[in-house]
């Protein structure tokens, strides 16, 4: 009797074990948490930080600048501005300065010495308001091998052994941040069936304001060998818009779109096919899959890429783009922390 009293014991606390894993798997991140930065006001010394492993404010000479990064490309559109963050210790920041018609845009691009499973990104950005739609912008994740250059596969699915990414983007006219995301379950879209980056927020109130600084950040967490552990967040001013985790939210995918919070109608396109089929979901979605970013542990988030990939400009169009204080770090980092406001 006491040998069954005791096993029944142990049952129920493995269930309880199982039940509360279950449920840290699907708790969303929180608002308003501190981090690294709280530490640092005006980020002062945060690059000193044991979690942060790169970091860049600008505050140098333009030719020390573009030393630091790896890859530099279009460098007569890059120069450092006055305009910066009110919030923080600097007094530069990157401009770069996009001629319709000569390029499309400008890019830094940096490689993460030996790779890591889980990173925060964090960024400020303001848009001139005459500023053209941008094609492409701030892209993380990991290549296998590691290069010193960014990496191509626009369309293609990735394999899982050799790259995974995602951008943080304002899409273009839509002027709405969201995500683009490459990995090696992503979904493709008509009329062949080739793979763009995925997206997964779809909310107007993720809306780029122009003439103003924003802080975004975002989080990528790479999933364990053989399954969809993988997590993906974002925050836009210390605010967290989307959190992607195995289990959460619900939603349906139309193609290549995941829309949180709906159900009904959608529809995928079905490779074994080569067409489309259709898809009921609930009422109120299916909880999302979670990510299978890789299905290789030598894969890791290796890279950081600042980019300005412009192709909708009228010839001779002038577009600004201000970037400053990029920290990338092991752990949530957060808004610079003062008592002074953002600037406009």
């Amino acid at each position: 009797m006491k040998s069954t009293i005791k096993f029944l014991g142990v049952l129920v606390s493995v269930l309880t074990t199982v039940a509360s894993v279950a449920q840290d798997n699907v708790k969303p991140l929180l608002d308003g948490s501190k981090g690294i930065a709280a530490e640092h006001p005006e980020d002062r010394g945060i690059d000193g930080h044991p979690d942060v492993v790169f970091s860049e404010s600008f505050d140098d000479d333009i030719g020390s600048v573009k030393g630091r990064w790896e890859s530099v490309a279009n460098e007569s559109e890059l120069s450092l501005s006055s305009d910066t963050p009110l919030a923080r210790n600097g007094s530069k920041s990157l401009l770069v300065t996009h001629v319709g018609g000569q390029s499309t845009g400008a890019h830094l691009y940096q490689r993460l010495d030996g790779g890591f499973e889980k990173l925060h990104y964090r960024f400020y950005v303001k848009f001139d308001r005459d500023c053209a739609p941008i094609h492409h912008f701030f892209h993380v994740g990991g290549y296998h091998p590691s290069t010193g250059w960014p990496q191509g596969g626009a369309g293609s699915r990735p394999r899982g052994d050799e790259r995974f990414t995602t951008g943080v983007e304002p899409f273009g006219e839509l002027w709405r941040w969201d995500y683009y995301s490459y990995w090696m379950e992503m979904r493709g879209s008509p009329p062949r069936g080739q793979c763009w980056g995925n997206s997964f927020i779809h909310d107007p109130a993720a809306a780029v304001t122009k003439g103003r600084w924003q802080c975004l950040e975002l989080m990528m967490k790479t999933n364990d060998t053989g399954k969809s552990n993988g997590e993906m967040a974002l925050w836009l001013d210390g605010k967290l818009l989307s959190h992607l985790r195995r289990g959460a939210p619900a939603g349906k995918w139309v193609f290549d779109k995941f829309l949180p919070g709906q159900g009904g109608e959608g529809v995928r396109w079905d490779d074994d096919r080569g067409g489309r089929e259709q898809l009921t979901f609930p009422e109120s979605g299916e909880p999302f899959e979670g990510f299978q970013w890789r299905s290789d542990d030598e894969l890791k988030l290796n890279f950081v890429w600042l980019l300005c990939y412009i192709t909708k400009s009228p010839r001779g169009h002038v577009s600004k783009i201000w970037f400053d204080d990029i920290v990338v770090a092991k752990s949530y980092i957060g808004p610079i922390e003062s008592n002074l406001p953002t600037k406009n």
